[in-house]
């Protein structure tokens, strides 16, 4: 017969009776209060030191509504029914909820969180700032932050755990908080003991703007990215260095970003601003953004945020292009869970559809301008009468130096041509005629202008592009279903394929044990979008800073060492869940074509109703230029 739970009693001596055990370490174990499901009892395997004691004892006197909302905040202590020792704590019961990797980690987050767009993730980043803020407004310093002391749930409700490492000062006393994760440690305490170390808000609000770009861009760590200089740069070193990959100054100081992730002004101003002062080299002096302004930067951005056109998964700052397509494209691993928008019980028509496409009519040429040509103007017919004067002038002049060229002397004919040219040159009526040639010039130059706009506005081009992109997603929604048989089909083809990476994505790298692979470094894979075995090849090894020939190797034989345990079988149908995908991505596709062509159909009948709108009401200042054109031809060619 197993043995059964210990018998505890609280710190007023009343017996807490303990039900099944909810989870066990190394330390202790964790079990039900039978007589308050909102409890949980952890009970250590040895007594606690005095230290630990009155550190517990303090926390329930601060306890208050935001600690009790926000965090697991300890209730009270345990004793054990013998020396009466304490031997643990009584806390809340924490259910339903994920560690905030899960939501951070794409892939994770599309099997935990199944609702999780870049709007929830925005929303979980200001209540995980809301419950740092709640911890220093009692007067408390997290000083471990990392991601295992923070639980999601599926309304992006934050709880933090573990809250009895946190550092406390209660009654003149200062309980420390000896332990951190380099990651998550700020500049001034990195490569230092924690031992005896006083923390302070500004060294959470560090951790705080950490997990917070963790959250926004996909995993990624703010100070993982490749270094230009000489060595490595782990992130330790990066962050003891200030070498923000993503900031304004990442050139200056030798760091690129990871190849395919989006650049810091995907946040909007104001988070781009918040980010940029949590990692500056003087953050410290001039002060970190505290967990408050967090709150209110990351309120607004949910604010500012707009649907992507392409993609309904997708959430973007109205600011910007989405980031996530590119990133996707690039990848080829899908950030969020899929979205099916617009799909209702209502049937698209298309053969209805089309029907009202072929209602709208070619519009037809522009009209042509008709203006008879008209005849020269009376200053220009006054000026062309001048013009026959200087030449019978000038031909008066030349028969006379030929005829005297006869009587005394050779005197060629050369001559005579020569002083015609120069009759008509002491003659030239060109301070007469300029004005009508400018008219003309100016007159053409607007003529060729107006012509350009009224073909552009009055021509069937806009009409015919128009229709030509509902032709072309025609076609493309005609084909949706040989689309949907061919990847059903390659499923099938890919079954042994799918099984292995299946079985290789089972294999997390933040909870395996490789040599020589510890926190930092799986941080540093992340930030590279290496999450679980099946991610790990040698393409995507060589893109990580820090990751030499040995270290390849050493995550390569890993890998094949999960992948020597895989067996494929072949009596195994395809996964239903690939399936699913697959009529998940087919269904999205072709909601977005026939949105598409619902949007292209309003647009090729706005375009029909510009063009006729354009002829009809423009045509008279049209007629008005062309006039006025010819006439200024007309006279041009007169006088010259």
């Amino acid at each position: 017969m197993g043995k059964g739970p210990p018998r505890v009693f609280d710190d007023a001596g009343r017996p807490v009776g303990l039900g099944a055990v909810l989870g066990q370490g190394g330390e202790g174990a964790v079990y039900e209060v039978v007589s308050q499901p909102a409890l949980v009892a952890k009970v250590y395997h040895n007594p606690l030191s005095p230290e630990r004691a009155d550190k517990i004892k303090a926390m329930g006197s601060l306890g208050n509504e935001a600690l009790a909302r926000l965090t697991a905040w300890p209730a009270g202590l345990l004793m054990d029914a013998g020396a009466r020792a304490p031997v643990g704590l009584l806390m809340p019961r924490v259910a339903n909820r994920k560690d905030i990797h899960n939501l951070y980690s794409p892939k994770s987050r599309r099997s935990e969180f199944l609702r999780a767009d870049w709007r929830f993730l925005v929303r979980a980043a200001a209540n995980t700032a809301r419950a740092f803020a709640a911890v220093h407004a009692a007067g408390c310093v997290i000083g471990d932050v990392n991601h295992g002391g923070v639980l999601v749930g599926q309304d992006a409700t934050v709880t933090l755990i573990d809250c009895d490492s946190f550092q406390v000062t209660h009654g003149g006393r200062r309980f420390l908080c000896e332990v951190g994760v380099e990651t998550f440690t700020p500049p001034e305490l990195q490569g230092r003991p924690f031992h005896g170390v006083v923390r302070d808000a500004s060294h959470d609000d560090f951790g705080l703007a950490v997990m917070t770009f963790l959250l926004l861009f996909m995993g990624r760590h703010p100070f993982a990215g490749r270094f230009s200089g000489a060595g490595d740069m782990p992130i330790p070193r990066a962050i003891e260095e200030h070498r923000f990959a993503y900031g304004q100054r990442r050139s200056a100081l030798q760091m690129t970003q990871p190849p395919g992730t989006p650049p810091l002004s995907i946040v909007g101003p104001e988070v781009e601003r918040l980010f940029e002062r949590a990692f500056a080299a003087d953050a410290r002096t001039v002060g970190r953004p505290a967990a408050r302004a967090w709150i209110a930067g990351l309120e607004g951005l949910e604010k500012e945020l707009r649907q992507c056109a392409s993609n309904p998964s997708h959430w973007h700052h109205r600011a910007t292009q989405c980031p996530w397509c590119p990133m996707e494209g690039a990848t080829g691993v899908a950030l969020f869970p899929a979205v099916v928008q617009g799909a209702s019980s209502t049937v698209f028509d298309m053969a209805r559809l089309w029907q009202e496409v072929e209602a709208i009519r070619h519009p037809g040429s522009a009209p042509a301008i008709d203006v008879p040509m008209p005849g020269p103007s009376a200053e220009a017919l006054r000026l062309a009468g001048w013009k026959t004067k200087r030449h019978a002038m000038a031909a008066v002049v030349a028969a006379v130096v030929a005829l005297f060229g006869l009587a005394v002397g050779p005197v060629t004919l050369l001559a005579a041509g020569v002083a015609y040219l120069v009759v008509l040159a002491a003659t030239d009526g060109a301070g007469k005629t300029g004005p009508i040639k400018d008219a003309h010039r100016t007159a053409s130059a607007r003529w060729d202008r107006v012509e350009k706009e009224w073909l552009q506005k009055t021509g069937p081009a806009i009409y015919e592009q128009r229709r030509s992109v509902l032709l072309d997603l025609r076609n493309e929604w005609n084909q949706v279903p040989s689309m949907r048989l061919g990847m059903l089909a390659g499923l099938e083809r890919d079954r042994e394929r799918a099984q292995r990476l299946r079985f290789l994505d089972a294999f997390e790298i933040e909870k395996a044990k490789i040599e020589g692979v510890g926190k930092g470094r799986k941080l540093t894979l992340a930030s590279y979008g290496i999450e679980t075995a099946a991610d790990v090849t040698h393409a995507a090894l060589v893109q990580v800073p820090g990751f030499g020939p040995k270290m390849q190797v050493r995550m390569l034989d890993w890998r094949a060492s999960l992948e020597r345990r895989f067996a494929f079988d072949p009596t195994r149908h395809v996964d239903q869940r690939d399936v699913a995908r697959v009529e998940r991505d087919v269904l999205a596709r072709k909601t977005q074509i026939e949105g598409r062509m619902n949007g292209a159909l309003a647009e090729l009948r706005q375009a029909h109703s510009q063009i006729v709108a354009a002829r009809q009401h423009t045509m008279a200042q049209v007629v008005t230029v062309r006039r006025e054109f010819l006439q200024a031809l007309a006279d041009k060619q007169a006088v010259e």
